[in-house]
């Protein structure tokens, strides 16, 4: 509890102090750090009432009270009932990215949710790295336009912030540097490559692509990326795409590669080491690549083969960049990629809704694999 002011100064608002002499101070009520107001004591007495309405959290008393929601239960409720447009679960991915954005906002579970403000909501993203900084803002925005929806706040503190930007430091494949990588990869990665290339979807579709997925001559693809990504040019900002690729003889070349003796519902596959049949680690079946394992064989792959000499670091174009090189190549060659790569159009965004039948986009392949073999 903070000590009774003196009698001297009860006409004083909270927060303003008698500096030196004559002059005034604001002690900050987040920071706790001294601004000199000046000597004029009613201009203090007038910024001071102004700063402490600006800055000070907003009906801390009233909301114990009246019972008001905090953020963290707030929070916590909607990371639990979140689903994709389409009405089904988040993926195991896009939890994990809330929950380190959750993460970030740890101080704030006990206050009341309308005592967030926009300048304590400033100083967090300021605080973060640019990447988990435009995740979390994006997370914020979202919880508080729900919360608005409920009339529990009357406004969105973090849409009204600035969105930062991140500088891209990863470069693009070149068709030669990616021949190195194929080079020194292991089959399955070698498989997961020419399909990457040939189809131009992303690393969690291709591992998630299975034999039943071919019917009729069509590999059928439900895509699940479910949020937009700032690495990516070509990105649904919701919602899964349906696409339904024409088997050539070129694909098909590379789907028979992809068959050997280990019995796996899986396209891209592979058998861990010192595994038995019976492992079960995995989501589905023992011979299914977790995401992050591809990439960073992927990586190994690169550096052994020395693609890229004068890349390091994060500038070493990764499995996703396969994505751009493939559509880059489409499109040189006069092939449209948009509906294979599971763009939405001006006229189409989705043409799946929850309850209704799955509409497939039909796509062709319009290139050759660039490798000799």
């Amino acid at each position: 509890m903070s000590r009774p002011r003196a009698k001297r100064n009860k006409d004083l608002p909270a927060n303003l102090y008698r500096g030196k002499g004559t002059t005034w101070r604001y002690r900050h009520p987040l920071t706790g750090k001294y601004h000199g107001m000046g000597t004029d004591k009613n201009k203090a007495i007038t910024a001071a009432r102004k700063l402490n309405d600006m800055l000070i959290p907003a009906g801390d008393l009233v909301s114990s009270v009246m019972g008001e929601v905090t953020f963290g239960e707030f929070s916590t409720k909607f990371l639990a009932e979140k689903r994709r447009k389409d009405g089904k679960p988040l993926a195991a991915n896009s939890i994990r990215t809330y929950t380190h954005s959750l993460g970030q906002c740890k101080k704030w579970d006990k206050r009341p949710l309308s005592s967030i403000t926009l300048l304590m909501v400033n100083r967090l993203l300021d605080s973060l790295p640019a990447s988990t900084s435009i995740e979390t803002r994006s997370l914020l925005i979202q919880i508080f336009d729900l919360a608005i929806s409920k009339g529990l706040v009357t406004e969105n503190p973090a849409a009204q912030t600035i969105k930062r930007y991140r500088i891209k430091q990863r470069k693009r494949h070149t068709i030669e540097g990616l021949a190195k990588i194929r080079d020194a990869s292991p089959q399955w990665l070698k498989n997961a490559i020419d399909l990457a290339l040939l189809t131009t979807q992303r690393r969690i579709d291709i591992i998630n692509m299975k034999w039943d997925d071919i019917k009729d001559g069509y590999l059928y693809v439900a895509q699940e990326k479910t949020t937009d990504d700032p690495e990516d040019d070509f990105e649904l900002l919701e919602g899964a795409g349906y696409v339904r690729i024409k088997i050539n003889n070129e694909l098909k070349r590379v789907l028979d590669r992809c068959k050997d003796k280990v019995a796996s519902p899986f396209i891209i596959h592979r058998v861990p080491k010192g595994k038995t049949q019976n492992h079960t680690q995995y989501k589905e079946h023992w011979t299914q690549l977790e995401p992050q394992y591809v990439s960073r064989e992927f990586l190994k792959a690169s550096k052994a083969a020395h693609a890229y000499p004068e890349l390091s670091g994060r500038q070493l174009p990764s499995f996703h960049e396969i994505r751009a090189l493939a559509i880059f190549l489409h499109k040189k060659s006069g092939k449209s990629a948009q509906t294979l790569a599971g763009h939405a159009t001006e006229k189409m965004t989705e043409l799946y809704a929850s309850g209704h039948e799955i509409i497939w986009n039909d796509a062709d392949i319009g290139i050759d694999l660039p490798f000799k073999n």
